[in-house]
């Protein structure tokens, strides 16, 4: 929690800081622009760094059957009765 809201005031400062160049320029300057642009950053690296980490059940996996795949002795097959469409050149 604490780490978003650090993350959600630096957000803001970065964007009063562009606020405040664009009122000094008296223009819309492409550092203006750049500091608008980096503006999520921060809350982008709050949420996506969570340090707990997830456990997978291993019970939950199995080994997937191959018995709907058609197996042939080495043979490639013809790619019509496989779906595949037949190039024209």
């Amino acid at each position: 929690m604490l780490r978003s809201v650090i993350a959600v005031s630096i957000s803001c400062i970065i964007a009063m800081i562009s606020v405040l160049i664009m009122i000094v320029e008296g223009t819309i300057t492409p550092e203006a622009w750049a500091l608008l642009l980096i503006t999520p950053i921060p809350v982008a690296v709050s949420i996506t760094a969570n340090k707990d980490p997830v456990d997978v059940a291993s019970d939950s996996m199995e080994d997937w059957t191959d018995g709907n795949e058609d197996q042939t002795d080495g043979n490639v097959g013809d790619p019509a009765e496989a779906g595949f469409d037949i190039p024209v050149l």
